[in-house]
C-alpha cells in the first residue's frame, strides 16, 4: 500500500537524504557556455563601460552653455573637433565649445553631456547652434555605469543565457567555471511497452515516457542516458538498474511504480540497497497525477520510479525531479516556473486532499486572456501536447470557480 506524502514533505525527504550542490566543476569556453550552470561567482575585470560614452549621435558640450537653448533663441558654440570611433579623443572642451561625437564613442574631457544631433544646426561657418537645452549626464553612458570593475556580473548556481554570454564576452572572458553536468539514466519499463519503430501488435504501445524525459533533461542542461525498454523481470531490471547506477548521477525509471504484482520498481531498489542505504524513500505522493511515485536512495544516488502514464510521468518529472535536478545545481528558485494570470473559463471542481496539476491552453476573448482545462485521464499523450501550461491546485482546495484569476505555470 501507499504511504502518501505531501509535497512539502517529499522536498523536505530529498533535502535531508542528498548532497546538494556537491557537483564538481570545469572550464568551458563561452561558446559552448549556453545552458550551463556557473560553479561559482563571475566577477567583473574592468569597469564598463571603461571610458564616458556617448548614448546618441551628436555633439559633447557643457551643460551649462546649452540651458535656455530654443529653436529662436540657440546656443551658438564653437566647434572644436570631432572624435572618431574607436578613438581616444586628445582634446577637451572648454566653456563655450562643442565636438562632434558618434553614438558609442568617448566624450572628450571637460564635456558632462550630449545634444542629439536633431537639436543642432550647423551652417558650416566653424559653430554649432544647439536648440535645446540638454542636463548634465544626459545622454552619456558614464565610466563604469555598466558595471564596475570587481562587481558581481554573474552569480554561481546561474544558468547561463544569451545576454549572460554577451556580458561575460564584454567582460572579457574566453572561459568559464561551471558545474559538471549531470548524468541522469532513463529505463523504461513493461512488457506491454516496445520501441517507436516497432509495428504495434495487440496491447502494445510505443515507449513515450522516454522521449519526453529525454527531451526534459535535455531543456535542464543535463546529458541523458537511455538503457532501453525493460520488461516486467525481477532480474533484468536489477541489473539494468546497477549498471545504470554505476554510470550516473540518478536514474529514473518509467513505470513499475505501483502496487500491482509485475510492478517490480520497488522490490529491486529494495533488493539491492547495501545496509548503508536508505532505500525506498517515498511511494506515494500526494498529487493529481503522478500518485503511484516512487524514490529511493541507493549508493548515494537518488532512483525516481514515475508513473508509466505519460502525463503522469511528465508532472512527477516536472514538479518533483526538475526540483531535484535545481536543487543539485544549487538553483534558488528550484520550484518555481514562469507564470502568466489569465481567467478561468469554466467551474473547476478539485479533489481536497491532495495537490492537482491541471493542463490548460491558453487563449484571448475580446481582449481577455482566458484558460480553457484541457480534459484527459493520465494515460492520454494528446493532454501534454495541446497544453500551454498547467495550474496548480492546492490540496485544500475543493475546486477553482468561473471567472477566477489563476496562475497558469508555463511548459
Amino acid at each position: 500500500m501507499f504511504n502518501v506524502k505531501s509535497r512539502t514533505e517529499v522536498f523536505e525527504i530529498i533535502k535531508n537524504n542528498f548532497t546538494m550542490e556537491s557537483i564538481s566543476t570545469e572550464k568551458i569556453s563561452l561558446y559552448d557556455s549556453l545552458g550551463r550552470i556557473t560553479s561559482q561567482d563571475i566577477f567583473s575585470k574592468e569597469n564598463l563601460p571603461s571610458f564616458n560614452r556617448s548614448s546618441v549621435d551628436g555633439y559633447a558640450v557643457k551643460a551649462f552653455d546649452t540651458f535656455g537653448s530654443s529653436d529662436s533663441v540657440p546656443s551658438i558654440l564653437k566647434l572644436v573637433g570631432e572624435v572618431m570611433m574607436g578613438d581616444k579623443p586628445h582634446f577637451t572642451i572648454g566653456s563655450g565649445e562643442a565636438a562632434y561625437v558618434p553614438t558609442g564613442g568617448e566624450i572628450p574631457q571637460g564635456a558632462d553631456s550630449m545634444v542629439m544631433i536633431e537639436y543642432t544646426e550647423d551652417y558650416s561657418d566653424g559653430f554649432i547652434n544647439i536648440l535645446k537645452a540638454s542636463s548634465p549626464g544626459g545622454n552619456v553612458v558614464m565610466l563604469g555605469d555598466d558595471i564596475l570593475a570587481n562587481e558581481i556580473a554573474i552569480k554561481a548556481s546561474h544558468k547561463i543565457r544569451p545576454q549572460d554570454m554577451g556580458i561575460l564576452a564584454a567582460l572579457g572572458y574566453e572561459e568559464i567555471p561551471v558545474k559538471r553536468r549531470l548524468n541522469i539514466g532513463i529505463i523504461s519499463t513493461g512488457d506491454e511497452v516496445v520501441a517507436v519503430n516497432a509495428k504495434i501488435t495487440g496491447a502494445q504501445v510505443r515507449d513515450v515516457n522516454t522521449f519526453t524525459i529525454y527531451g526534459g533533461l535535455l531543456e535542464m542542461g543535463i546529458n541523458p542516458r537511455v538503457y532501453g525498454i525493460i520488461k516486467d523481470d525481477f532480474g533484468i531490471m536489477k541489473n539494468t538498474l546497477l549498471k545504470a547506477l554505476d554510470e550516473c548521477d540518478a536514474v529514473l525509471i518509467s513505470g513499475g511504480s505501483s502496487v500491482g504484482t509485475r510492478d517490480q520498481t520497488l522490490n529491486v531498489i529494495e533488493a539491492i540497497k547495501r545496509p548503508e542505504d536508505a532505500g525506498v524513500l517515498v511511494h506515494g505522493i500526494a498529487i493529481k497525477p503522478g500518485k503511484p511515485t516512487i524514490i529511493g536512495k541507493i549508493k548515494d544516488k537518488a532512483v525516481f520510479g514515475l508513473p508509466g502514464h505519460p502525463a503522469s510521468a511528465y508532472f512527477i518529472f516536472k514538479i518533483i525531479v526538475g526540483w531535484y535536478i535545481n536543487a543539485m545545481n544549487g538553483i534558488d528558485d528550484a520550484h518555481k516556473t514562469p507564470s502568466i494570470q489569465v481567467i478561468l473559463d469554466v467551474n473547476y471542481p478539485s479533489n481536497a486532499g491532495r495537490e492537482e496539476y491541471l493542463p490548460v491552453s491558453i487563449y484571448k476573448e475580446n481582449g481577455i486572456t482566458k484558460a480553457k482545462p484541457i480534459f484527459g485521464k493520465s494515460g492520454l499523450i494528446t493532454t501534454l501536447s495541446r497544453a500551454d501550461g498547467y495550474i496548480h491546485i492546492d490540496r485544500n482546495k475543493e475546486g477553482l470557480a468561473m471567472g477566477s484569476k489563476v496562475n497558469v505555470l508555463i511548459i
